[in-house]
């Protein structure tokens, strides 16, 4: 959210001998810089008794009515879902091929691999391609999944790697409903349970086969925010995930209902750990090209150009022609690396 502040329409020096928060006008007047919100982060402690975990304070946590092995869970920005950080333990009732949905069609129509959309390629771009069709799903028949959200005209910017699990980490970007473009990153495991062949005439048991077996899809993770500012608030959805505990009450629950997929709940916790320090690493890592590019013309589009504080490296989004107006040595234009650099700030007049 853009933070304004009064500036007057008069050439800007340095403010010798101020405090770094200030900036001295020509006339005298000492304006303070105004920082964003996510360089001024603060957490509120989420505890429902099962999961805990720090959320920027202010946001809600929906939880699903389900049980532990498909429990998920939405933390948002009540006053911009844009924002927001999405777990969930286990999806499944896919089909592998549009054959073996068909299949399903034909001859168990009522049944939810009929319903549901298939995934091929088994991947988790695919995964996420066909993520509408399961919450429509989801929603005509009053399940209600409003902690999903639609993820139309997913596009995936790069792959950053392989998760714990073995699902890939994507980063991607996709419009809400509104075609309001937002960027995230995307994780799920896709897994086969297994094979079972049947034919695809249950009156010719001869003929050609299709292969049934359905599959699960395991650690459905994202989070999002609109294009122009998921680098701002890249560190702070992640955060959600670094801080995620389950209780002792859950892990119990857990294992009694599902102890196929692993050991024990220790194990996953693990690999949640395990996960939250790829995504930083490979966020770290990541092509920086597309950030400058979709950067540069955030700027151009709302009237900004950026300068850093050469004492402190902090990078604010300056009204155009800030540049021209400032004669001190303090503020200076960013280069194209610096682009990628979280906001502290905003300097308009």
């Amino acid at each position: 959210m853009l933070k304004k502040f009064i500036m007057a329409l008069c050439l800007i020096t340095l403010c010798v001998g101020c405090s770094n928060d200030t900036i001295k006008l020509s006339d005298g007047t000492k304006v303070a810089i105004k920082y964003s919100e996510t360089a001024k982060m603060q957490y509120d402690n989420f505890d429902n008794g099962l999961i805990k975990l720090k959320i920027p304070k202010g946001w809600k946590v929906e939880v699903a009515p389900a049980d532990y092995i498909h429990y998920n869970f939405k933390v948002y920005n009540p006053t911009n879902p844009n924002y927001m950080f999405s777990f969930g333990m286990k999806l499944e009732g896919y089909m592998k091929s549009e054959k073996a949905r068909n299949w399903q069609i034909k001859y168990y129509p009522s049944q939810i691999f009929a319903k549901l959309p298939y995934i091929d390629p088994q991947t988790t771009e695919q995964f996420y391609k066909v993520w509408n069709d399961a919450i429509d799903y989801s929603n005509q028949y009053e399940v209600k999944y409003k902690y999903f959200e639609h993820i139309n005209n997913f596009e995936v910017i790069e792959s950053l790697g392989t998760s714990a699990l073995g699902g890939s980490i994507l980063r991607a970007h996709f419009t809400n409903d509104d075609g309001e473009l937002n960027q995230g990153i995307f994780m799920a495991d896709v897994k086969s349970v297994g094979t079972y062949n049947v034919s695809e005439n249950i009156w010719n048991i001869f003929g050609p086969t299709v292969d049934v077996s359905p599959l699960v899809i395991y650690n459905i993770i994202y989070m999002s925010a609109p294009d122009a500012d998921f680098i701002n608030w890249q560190p702070i959805l992640e955060n959600c995930l670094s801080t995620l505990e389950f209780s002792d009450t859950f892990v119990s629950g857990f294992n009694n209902e599902e102890k196929a997929i692993m050991s024990n709940f220790k194990a996953n916790q693990r690999v949640y750990n395990e996960t939250s320090d790829m995504i930083m690493s490979s966020w770290e890592n990541r092509n920086n090209s597309y950030d400058i590019m979709s950067q540069k013309q955030s700027d151009a589009t709302l009237g900004y150009e950026r300068v850093y504080d050469t004492e402190t490296n902090e990078v604010y989004k300056a009204y155009n022609g800030f540049t021209d107006d400032y004669k001190g040595d303090r503020y200076k234009p960013i280069t194209d690396d610096m682009y990628t650099s979280t906001i502290s700030g905003y300097i308009e007049k």
